[in-house]
């Protein structure tokens, strides 16, 4: 362990963290994404969108009404407190315990999968399938890095989606994408 896992809580460490955006729009997310950009606690944000018009230079929401922060816990909670940031809403990560007891926390991602859900993102093409059901992907299957390509590097799961062996990355409880096309040779295995 590094120092600084021994000397920061759990509050004090970097994640991203996803958010919903209550009743937004593209033009909407882009302001508060500057505004948040503009916060010194903040270290990073991501809102996901692909380009649709290359001459005007227009995008759209590849995942409307979210926008990930990369930030502590402790500063995060610190932002929804100030009322100029009151549409952001925790997206939660719900589990159950040994006797069916719910526990509830506020989601975050890791940067190897934010990463890898970036990279989708900004290479999104026709071989991209976006998932509505993002607990899809959450399914047992062999995990797998793309050794090539466009997507090399990325990580995910392998799935078959209308007989087609595909590659899913995900972020839970938010998206899951779907890469096709990807032959075997491009896959190397990961071992748990």
């Amino acid at each position: 362990m590094s120092d600084i896992g021994t000397k920061l809580n759990n509050e004090e460490l970097v994640h991203w963290y996803p958010l919903r955006i209550f009743h937004s729009s593209i033009r909407r997310q882009k302001l508060l994404k500057e505004k948040l950009d503009a916060e010194e606690t903040v270290v990073e944000t991501y809102i996901p969108e692909r380009l649709v018009d290359v001459e005007e230079n227009t995008f759209t929401s590849v995942l409307a009404n979210y926008i990930f922060i990369r930030i502590s816990l402790q500063n995060l909670k610190k932002i929804k407190a100030d009322a100029r940031y009151s549409v952001l809403r925790y997206v939660m990560n719900i589990r159950h315990d040994e006797v069916q007891n719910e526990i509830s926390k506020i989601a975050y991602v890791s940067d190897i999968e934010m990463d890898n859900f970036k990279r989708v993102i900004d290479n999104i093409n026709e071989q991209v399938i976006i998932l509505n059901n993002s607990n899809f992907a959450i399914r047992p299957g062999q995990r797998v890095e793309i050794t090539d390509g466009v997507f090399k590097g990325t990580q995910g799961i392998v799935k078959s989606i209308k007989k087609h062996l595909c590659v899913v990355v995900s972020v839970e409880n938010v998206i899951s994408l779907a890469i096709t096309g990807i032959h075997k040779k491009f896959l190397k295995k990961i071992e748990n």
